[in-house]
């Protein structure tokens, strides 16, 4: 039994250092789309605010999935 929950920790460790690891990445995403918006032109800014817009709206679904998960686990 103790085997099958060490697998079970470990597969769970491993898939939280994936999403620590999605998670900079998309940070660092935001942070360069942020700078490209500052020193663009506002005629090219368009395109890079329309791309922040979905990334924010990405966010609020899947914050919105994971309360509904919580709901389900309690």
């Amino acid at each position: 039994m103790n085997f099958l929950k060490d697998k079970v920790k470990k597969y769970q460790e491993k898939k939280l250092l994936d999403a620590n690891h999605k998670l900079e990445s998309h940070t660092e995403i935001k942070k360069q789309l942020e700078e490209q918006l500052k020193i663009m032109d506002d005629d090219l800014s368009f395109e890079i605010k329309r791309k922040i817009e979905k990334q924010k709206e990405l966010i609020r679904i899947w914050k919105k999935n994971i309360e509904v998960i919580k709901k389900q686990l309690k």
